[in-house]
């Protein structure tokens, strides 16, 4: 199989919009970093995909000065695997595309940075902090000034705010997470979430609920909100004490929970701690499974995490596809949200119930008692 960029730039250890703009000669990539990626390239004898440039993504941005935004975001947070692996697609689809990209992080939405030229973009993709509607509310003087250009949402789209989005599915998400657990002998299921007004995790939430009632399955919700609430920028959760006292409720409940169901991998590396805390293992003492596939963050858990890749980097390259379209066809149209299906990673966090045999059909999983 022939070599892909995604293969060049892994091999020269660079992001892949670094790869592309050193293959093609990007002047604010420096000398070193061209040579390698070029010595990598002939070495894997990698030829580009010239067919590219007369799609109609290219037509749509050659030249054209496209924002990439990220808005109310602490860095900590623009951080996190997921997020730099989507604005990693962004910028590899955009270089291909020969656009010219303005790239900005807004951590104050109040105080977007003076370099920012509003006035020369021709189309925007954002990325905004998803908790409740805090964008719209903070950021409603910036986003007024992106009025009139196009806007495509990567990740999701904040509430209260307008433009297309390309998203994961994350009502699936919690939906295959149900179903993978019941599967294994889980009856008696948790969902543990210290964001609960966080759109992608209500999402996920509904979906995992929803399916697990279905499937003969209850689930209790250990969600809780800091006392003082939501402000901009936002952090993702760092310390154990933000999940501490939600375990410590999950491993009191009678009947006892046999299985959690983490709001995001950021989510399940701070259970882990929460649990061991307590001196009890993930997989062994009760079974854990999260979403995202934020594979640098979790890639130190005993035992491996089973998590839902969300594809990021896709997700990321579908959002330039869809602005491409947006301004290629000015044609008034409603906002629309194109959804990214998700693939279960198997780790070892999951284990079955004891004495359960295997997959179960659904059928048999409507009738008895919760195990």
């Amino acid at each position: 199989m022939a070599p892909t960029l995604k293969d060049i730039a892994a091999a020269a250890e660079v992001s892949v919009s670094t790869a592309s703009r050193a293959l093609s000669g990007h002047p604010a990539i420096n000398q070193a970093t061209v040579e390698r990626v070029h010595a990598v390239a002939e070495q894997m004898q990698y030829t580009p995909r010239r067919a590219a440039r007369t799609t109609g993504i290219a037509r749509g941005l050659a030249t054209a000065d496209i924002g990439v935004l990220s808005l109310g975001m602490d860095p900590s947070l623009v951080a996190l695997p997921v997020i730099a692996s989507a604005l990693n697609g962004v910028e590899a689809e955009l270089t291909a595309s020969g656009a010219r990209i303005q790239l900005a992080h807004i951590a104050d939405l109040a105080r977007p940075p003076r370099a920012l030229d509003v006035a020369r973009l021709h189309g925007v993709i954002l990325m905004g902090a998803m908790q409740g509607g805090l964008v719209a509310t903070q950021g409603g003087a910036l986003l007024g000034r992106l009025q009139g250009r196009p806007v495509v949402w990567a990740i999701g789209r904040p509430c209260g705010c307008r433009g297309d989005a390309v998203v994961s599915n994350d009502y699936a998400v919690g939906a295959k997470a149900a179903e993978y657990l019941v599967e294994r002998g889980h009856r008696r299921l948790a969902f543990l979430n210290p964001k609960p007004d966080h759109l992608l995790f209500m999402r996920r939430e509904d979906g995992f609920t929803a399916a697990a009632r279905r499937l003969g399955a209850s689930v209790t919700a250990f969600c809780e909100a800091p006392a003082a609430g939501w402000e901009l920028p936002l952090r993702p959760p760092l310390a154990v004490d933000t999940v501490q006292s939600l375990v410590d409720r999950l491993l009191e409940a009678r009947p006892r929970r046999t299985a959690v169901f983490a709001a995001a991998d950021s989510v399940a590396t701070l259970v882990y701690r929460a649990l061991s805390v307590r001196e009890l293992r993930a997989g062994r003492d009760i079974s854990v499974i999260s979403a995202n596939n934020d594979h640098s963050l979790i890639a130190g858990l005993h035992p491996r995490l089973t998590t839902f890749d969300i594809h990021a980097y896709e997700i990321g390259r579908m959002a330039v596809r869809r602005l491409a379209m947006r301004l290629l066809d000015r044609t008034p149209q409603p906002d629309c949200e194109v959804m990214v299906d998700t693939s279960v990673i198997e780790g070892e966090s999951v284990c079955p119930v004891p004495g359960h045999r295997g997959p179960t059909t659904d059928s048999s999983l409507d009738t008895g008692e919760p195990q």
